[in-house]
């Protein structure tokens, strides 16, 4: 009857223990676990009537609480399957199952519902899987926003709108916008498109982009845009005809400077620098388009010319040119000629000029016998300025004076210059020959021979002077003479200027 009444009381908690065991750690339950656990109890049972005091407490838990030489043998092959952990609470559980039921009286009706101290204990102070599972992982950890691309779209030019362009973020990101000139932010571009400015020109010019996903707890995340953008290049010359330039007088000519840059540049004619001021010639036109500049024209008058040439665009101010343009003499048309005449007291005296063309007035010259004229001959275009001696053809770029009076004294002063000392009153002709073309005029030798009464004594006295010196005259001629020279610069604008008068 004790036997049959053990395992009455016994056998609900193996049962309760096995199937704990199952549900914390061991993959199956066996038959084997539990016959052993009903040969451990009934020993249990005898080993805690003779000494109570060893007793565990069931509601104790934990690794203080499991008997010492009890609960080994018949919980260890339900442990194996799980963690040490769980397995040691299994095992203590079970030993107070097994003592209740061995305490006899009323206490054995109850001793039927110790296994569900066990499940609470072995769930709720235990460390076992189950526990661990329901936890899902750490708890308040913000998720980052898996971020996307950013690119900028638009042209580069002043003015030209600029627009973010986000790809591959997740859906319902919100983002905030940056943009950055050099790698500086811009005040105020904080939108999704920025529009060029004069600052931005030359500089490089992007975005930053902020986004945000949908989720509370979604971390932002910002990427720069991957395409920079130069917006502007600053100007340079493409093509110019130089900056030593040269024109023919009365021939059309054209020069073209181009430039490029962003935004395309404009070309200009500015001073000199070397002069501060910008001579152009007469008659010039000035013609500016974008990005190019063409001066253009026909010049009559010859001289040298200077002004600068610069582009600039938003960007900046480009290379300046220094040009000098010279607008040379036609081929000679005529010849022309200034005439001075000279006397023993007196400077030089410009006595008028005189050219080959037939419609050039007759230039008539009246002197002393004795005095002196100079001539000095040029060549000149048809448009009264003076040919170069250099430009004239060879053989014919020295110039030849010649006088019809049998007594005149030819005298070279200088290359270019020669006079006649005059002998003997009446008319003769001088000329002059050059490039081909001869000049001439007629001279007037007035007497001077003074006329001594008879019985007078006195000797005649000659007033005039010579231009061939011999040593035995008067100075006064020499200084007269060089004073004459001087004189002789203002010979082409003398003769420049009677052309134009009466062209």
């Amino acid at each position: 009857m004790k036997r049959s009444v053990l395992t009455a009381l016994v056998l609900p908690s193996v049962i309760a223990v096995t199937l704990g065991g199952t549900a914390l750690s061991a993959p199956t339950a066996s038959a084997a676990p539990a016959a052993t656990s009903t040969a451990a109890a009934a020993t249990a049972d005898e080993s805690v009537a003779s000494d109570p005091a060893e007793a565990p407490d069931a509601d104790a838990g934990g690794p203080s609480a499991g008997p010492p030489s009890v609960g080994s043998a018949p919980v260890g092959p339900a442990v194996e399957a799980g963690p040490t952990e769980t397995s040691a609470t299994e095992a203590e559980a079970e030993v107070p199952a097994a003592d209740e039921a061995s305490e006899p009286g009323p206490g054995t009706d109850e001793g039927t519902t110790a296994p569900a101290p066990t499940d609470e204990t072995g769930t709720g102070t235990g460390t076992g899987t189950g526990t661990e599972a329901d936890t899902g992982g750490e708890v308040g950890t913000a998720a980052a926003t898996e971020p996307g691309t950013v690119t900028v779209s638009g042209e580069t030019r002043l003015s030209d709108t600029q627009r973010a362009v986000t790809d591959g973020w997740p859906a319902g990101t919100t983002f905030t916008y940056q943009w950055t000139r050099d790698g500086a932010d811009i005040d105020g571009a904080v939108g999704e498109t920025y529009v060029l400015v004069g600052a931005d020109m030359g500089r490089v010019v992007e975005v930053a982009v902020t986004g945000t996903g949908p989720e509370p707890d979604d971390e932002p995340a910002t990427v720069v845009s991957d395409r920079r953008v130069a917006a502007g290049v600053a100007p340079t010359f493409t093509a110019q005809p130089g900056t030593d330039l040269t024109v023919v007088a009365g021939e059309p000519y054209s020069f073209t400077w181009k430039a490029a840059g962003d935004p395309t540049p404009m070309v200009v004619s500015v001073a000199d620098p070397r002069t501060l001021v910008s001579t152009l010639p007469a008659g010039a036109t000035v013609t500016e388009t974008p990005g190019a500049l063409t001066i253009s024209g026909t010049s009559t008058y010859a001289g040298s010319y200077s002004f600068g040439v610069s582009t600039l665009n938003m960007v900046g101010i480009g290379e300046l040119l220094v040009v000098d343009l010279e607008v040379q003499a036609a081929a000679p048309a005529s010849i022309f000629a200034t005439v001075y005449t000279t006397s023993a007291t007196g400077p030089w005296a410009f006595a008028g000029a005189v050219g080959s063309s037939p419609d050039d007035d007759v230039l008539a010259v009246s002197v002393d016998d004795g005095q002196s004229v100079v001539l000095a001959a040029y060549a000149g275009d048809e448009f009264g300025n003076a040919v170069p001696r250099e430009a004239l053809p060879e053989g014919s770029d020295e110039p030849v004076y010649r006088s019809s009076g049998p007594g005149d004294e030819a005298v070279v002063l200088d290359t270019g210059y020669q006079g006649f000392t005059v002998h003997g009153a009446g008319t003769r002709v001088m000329s002059a020959s050059l490039a081909g073309f001869t000049l001439s005029f007629p001279v007037e030798v007035r007497s001077t021979a003074v006329v001594v009464p008879a019985g007078s004594g006195a000797a005649p006295i000659s007033s005039t002077g010579s231009l061939a010196y011999t040593g035995s005259e008067p100075a006064q001629g020499l200084v007269a003479l060089a004073a004459g020279l001087l004189a002789a610069g203002t010979v082409l604008t003398v003769v420049r200027l009677r052309r134009r008068a009466t062209s």
